[in-house]
């Protein structure tokens, strides 16, 4: 009988160092892609700049739904990828005629408004809801 309150306590003791060790995996991963978005590009910052979770973003979407030149993008920095600010620039030029707030809010706020539009769940349109 009491080797199997022992099992029991072990069994309990092992159960709860897995769950507390899985959940702190979770969160450490998903703080991991959480990016400020900022950039000198921008010009002056009249808002707060947006906390942007990419990991979310890229369990849902496909690379090239935001980063619509990937392949080009991931070639020329050996697959690592790039800032959207290596492209769109401040400063329009024949080539990328869309300055980077342009193309993000462009990109963010149109993306957000098909999913509603599609009736599925999406993320938020109103400024405040992303510069907080």
């Amino acid at each position: 009988m009491r080797m199997k309150y022992r099992y029991v306590i072990f069994s309990l003791f092992l159960a709860v160092i897995l769950a507390v060790s899985a959940a702190w995996s979770q969160d450490k991963k998903a703080d991991e892609g959480i990016m400020n978005l900022k950039s000198k590009e921008f010009g002056k910052h009249h808002e707060r700049s947006v906390r942007f979770d990419h990991y979310i973003h890229e369990t849902i979407l496909q690379c090239r739904v935001c980063h619509h030149d990937f392949n080009v993008l991931t070639n020329r920095n050996e697959g690592k990828g790039s800032k959207c600010s290596g492209c769109h620039k401040k400063q329009l030029t024949k080539e990328i005629p869309i300055p980077l707030l342009t193309a993000f809010h462009k990109k963010c706020i149109g993306c957000h408004e098909n999913y509603i539009n599609w009736g599925r769940k999406s993320g938020p349109l109103m400024c405040g809801y992303c510069h907080k």
